[in-house]
């Protein structure tokens, strides 16, 4: 289960890194593709290059931890006197 979740937080990560960017690209440049008030624009593609960051770290440490060796179940050792 805890591989699924890893998997799934890789997954929206690498989809969310190029997103963000290209959110930020067009914040940055003032493209009239993206609706919001003019002098609003910078400091939301600021805004989009930071989130970017923050999902690129997670996918690092996300791809990290799926790439260790799966843990084997604990062996209890009996004291034979």
């Amino acid at each position: 289960m805890a591989g699924l979740c890893v998997t799934f937080c890789a997954l929206m990560s690498a989809l969310a890194v190029p997103l963000l960017l290209f959110f930020g690209y067009l914040l940055s440049n003032s493209s009239p593709m993206i609706e919001i008030p003019e002098p609003l624009k910078p400091d939301a593609g600021k805004g989009c290059y930071m989130a970017a960051g923050l999902y690129a770290v997670t996918l690092y440490f996300a791809y990290q931890k799926m790439q260790e060796e799966p843990e084997s179940a604990r062996e209890v050792k009996l004291n034979q006197e």
